[in-house]
C-alpha cells in the first residue's frame, strides 16, 4: 500500500472506555482475554494458513451480525435446541428459577437472568451438550501454546488472525499477544472495526502485519443507523494508517454488502473514492449471508435477517465493476489470492 504523509491526530475518547474488563485484568500475572473461538487451518482470514482467534467486545452493534455470542463482555449461556433432551436437569439445577417448560414442551431461559448468571450451575447437569458458555477466558501464555502448536500447519505465508467482536477492544490483552507474537516472529493479522481512540489503534498497529478494515457506509447518519456509531473515528484511523510513512503493513477494507442497506451505486461510489483518495488499492467486498441465525436463537434473540437474502451474484459483479472504475482491484467474497 502506498502512504505518502501522516494525518493529524485531534482529541479522542480514553481508551478505557473500550476495555473488555476481566477479573484480577489488572494484574500482569493475572491478565487474561476472553475469547469466544479458536479456528485453525482457516483461509479466509489473511495470507496462508491461520489460526483466528475471535475476541469478545465490539464498539459497534450491527443490525446484521453474525457473531451476537462476541458482544458479551461476559460467559453467557447458549442454548442448542437440536442436542437438547429437555430432561430438566437444568430446571431443577438453577437456584434463580430462571428455566421453565413453555406449553409446547420447549425450554424457556429467563435471559434477563441467565445473562447476567456468573455461577452457571446448569452447565454441570446438562449431559447432552445442550448448553455451553459463549467463550472462555485464556493467559497470554495459554493462547501462546496454542499458536505455537499450530505454527507447524500454517506454512510460510500463515500465520495468526485475531478477529472478533472487535479484537482490539480488549486492549491489555491485545497488546500483549501482538508483542509476543511480533517477538516469535509470527505473522498477524487483525479484522478491525477501526472505531477505537486514534493513539492507541496506532500504537497496536505497529505489531500488525496485516488489516482487515470494514467500511460498512459512507454516510455518518447511515453509518449510525445501521452500526449504533458514526464512522467518523473510523474513516480517520484508517486513514491515518494509510498515510503512516513508517508503517509497512498491507490495508485491505472490506464491504459487507447489505441489500437495500450499504449497496446503492452511490456509497459503493463513495467508499471507492475515498479508499483510492488515501492511497489504498484494493477493496473487498463480502455478500450478506445468514449462518449467524442459530446463534441469536440458542442466545434467545430474534435475528432481524431471517427472511433477508443474500445479494444476487450479478449485484456483486456490478458493485466489482463500480470499483475497478475507479482503478481499484476489487475481489468478491473469500476467493481471493490472499
Amino acid at each position: 500500500m502506498h502512504k505518502s504523509q501522516t494525518s493529524k491526530t485531534t482529541t479522542k475518547p480514553p481508551v478505557k472506555e473500550f476495555i473488555v474488563e476481566t477479573p484480577g485484568a489488572m494484574k500482569q500475572e493475572a491478565l487474561r482475554g476472553f475469547i469466544f473461538d479458536i479456528q485453525g487451518h482457516s483461509v479466509h482470514d489473511g495470507p496462508g494458513t491461520r489460526t483466528t482467534v475471535f475476541m469478545n467486545g465490539c464498539p459497534l452493534n450491527c443490525i446484521w451480525c453474525c457473531n451476537p455470542e462476541g458482544l458479551f463482555r461476559h460467559p453467557v449461556i447458549m442454548h442448542k435446541k437440536s442436542k437438547c433432551v429437555c430432561c430438566g436437569n437444568c430446571i431443577e439445577s438453577c437456584p434463580y428459577d430462571a428455566v421453565s417448560i413453555t406449553k409446547e414442551g420447549n425450554l424457556y431461559f429467563n435471559r434477563g437472568l441467565c445473562d447476567v448468571c456468573k455461577t452457571h450451575e446448569c452447565l454441570d447437569t446438562c449431559y447432552h451438550d445442550g448448553l455451553e458458555l459463549n467463550g472462555k477466558f485464556y493467559t497470554p501464555d495459554e493462547l501462546m501454546q496454542k499458536l505455537q502448536r499450530d505454527r507447524q500447519f500454517w506454512g510460510a505465508k500463515g500465520g495468526v488472525t485475531f478477529s472478533g467482536g472487535e479484537p482490539l477492544m480488549q486492549s491489555r490483552f491485545i497488546l500483549e499477544m501482538l508483542k509476543r507474537c511480533k517477538k516469535a516472529y509470527l505473522h498477524t493479522c487483525v479484522e478491525t472495526t477501526s472505531c477505537l481512540p486514534t493513539d492507541y489503534y496506532m500504537d497496536a498497529m505497529q505489531y500488525v502485519d496485516w488489516v482487515f478494515t470494514d467500511l460498512k457506509h459512507m454516510n455518518n447518519g447511515e453509518h449510525k443507523a445501521l452500526t449504533g456509531a458514526g464512522n467518523s473515528l473510523i474513516l480517520k484511523n484508517i486513514e491515518t494508517l494509510a498515510k503512516k510513512p513508517d508503517w509497512d503493513g498491507f490495508i485491505v477494507p472490506r464491504i459487507p454488502v447489505i441489500p437495500n442497506l450499504n449497496d446503492s451505486d452511490e456509497n459503493i461510489c463513495a467508499t471507492a473514492d475515498f479508499v483510492k483518495a488515501i492511497g489504498l488499492e484494493v477493496i473487498n467486498i463480502l455478500p450478506f449471508h445468514r449462518l449467524g441465525e442459530s446463534k441469536y436463537r440458542q442466545l434467545g434473540k430474534v435475528y432481524r435477517f431471517a427472511e433477508q437474502k443474500p445479494p444476487s451474484a450479478e449485484k456483486m459483479c456490478h458493485i466489482k465493476k463500480l470499483i475497478e472504475g475507479y482503478g481499484l482491484v476489487c475481489f468478491i467474497g473469500y476467493e481471493t489470492p490472499f
